[in-house]
């Protein structure tokens, strides 16, 4: 192998480091955003509903369609899905999202914050 290619190795591998260390402190922070959140909602796939509906699996999930989970009239009328952008937007600012909706939350205003957030809630939430 040439110099050349031993060198841009080893740059990709310093770089995929990186990006492994800025995930996990990505998740970190997520978690820690996530406190705020587990008095009204669960990421477990077993967990009850509490004040919130369970968030386990929510990316991908329709709006209002956990069963046995009374939603606010706005809410269950809102046909929406929540992909990761929809999430972003969600957590900035829920009344934003769904005007009407019963969620007393009034949002994430930091864009890194939000980002952190939906990394750790897209991870624990995952089906498996």
């Amino acid at each position: 192998m040439s110099k050349f290619f031993r060198v841009a190795a080893l740059g990709l591998a310093v770089v995929a480091s990186l990006a492994r260390a800025d995930d996990a402190a990505d998740l970190k922070r997520g978690k820690l955003l996530f406190i705020q959140c587990r008095a009204c909602h669960d990421l477990q796939p077993d967990a009850a509903a509490k004040v919130g509906p369970n968030l386990y699996g929510i990316i991908g999930r329709k709006s209002a369609s956990v069963d046995d989970f009374a939603y606010s009239p706005a809410l269950a009328k809102a046909n929406i899905v929540f992909d990761k952008a929809t999430l972003e937007r969600w957590i900035e600012k829920p009344s934003a999202v769904v005007p009407g909706n019963a969620m007393a939350f009034a949002g994430v205003p930091a864009a890194e914050d939000r980002a952190a957030l939906i990394k750790y809630i897209e991870k624990e939430s995952a089906k498996r």
